[in-house]
């Protein structure tokens, strides 16, 4: 979830991907149809401002992000902290999220400030690139009360000082105009990034004049039943726009 180097690793690839179409003799347009799947979905969102900026020589034509995390701050973090995100899964996103940007921004000094015994020696060897994440959940505990101490249970529930500060430089990237047509998918089943989300980020571009028709996939729909839905929706939607 560090958002702006997501996008320029992005935009790296599409350089790379012209340069080899082109030696390859397969030369690509121009145009770029952006879609991504949770995180993914909100990286997309933050690719489509920078590519509607006009720099690189891409022309953004649509955005279709899947169940993305689009608004930490007033979504997904109360959603983890009144049980609309699954508890297990909540356990997981924390443990991940805090300890990648601790290696990015100084979030705490030692893992006891933040996570109870036993996590506390065990949380950042689990995310050390080697442990598959069968193997991290099975480490973690059950639920948010369990994993971490008082102090920052409340500081999850309500954000405050270098956590709200990490939080709001990863948020915020529906708040622009964009010029292509965008499309939003999300289900109300979904209990990893809940469908609040979504509906946060129509409301940031009605803000700046764009209707973006959001697609709730039913609620019967958790987070890997919305991607399978709503990939090959979205493809049929960017093919009856070319």
């Amino acid at each position: 979830m560090d958002t702006r180097s997501s996008v320029t690793a992005s935009l790296d690839m599409l350089k790379a991907s012209r340069t080899a179409a082109d030696r390859l003799g397969r030369p690509l347009t121009r145009d770029v149809y952006a879609t991504g799947f949770s995180q993914g979905g909100q990286v997309a969102m933050a690719l489509g401002r920078e590519l509607s900026r006009g720099r690189d020589g891409f022309r953004l034509r649509a955005l279709a992000p899947i169940a993305g995390p689009h608004d930490l701050l007033g979504a997904e973090m109360p959603g983890i902290a009144d049980g609309r995100v699954a508890p297990a899964t909540a356990v997981f996103y924390l443990s991940y999220f805090l300890t990648a940007q601790n290696r990015l921004h100084p979030l705490y000094a030692d893992p006891a400030e933040v996570f109870r015994a036993p996590y506390a020696q065990a949380v950042e060897g689990l995310f050390d690139g080697s442990h598959r994440p069968e193997e991290i959940a099975a480490a973690l505990p059950a639920t948010p009360q369990e994993l971490l101490t008082p102090e920052w249970a409340e500081n999850v529930r309500a954000p405050r000082g270098a956590l709200r500060e990490v939080l709001a430089a990863n948020d915020g990237f529906c708040d622009w105009k964009p010029a292509a047509p965008v499309r939003l998918y999300a289900g109300s089943g979904d209990t990893d990034v809940p469908i609040a989300n979504a509906r946060s980020c129509a409301r940031d571009l009605a803000g700046h004049g764009v209707r973006a028709k959001l697609v709730d996939q039913g609620a019967d729909a958790d987070h890997t039943a919305t991607a399978l839905r709503s990939a090959p929706q979205s493809v049929r939607w960017f093919d009856s726009l070319r």
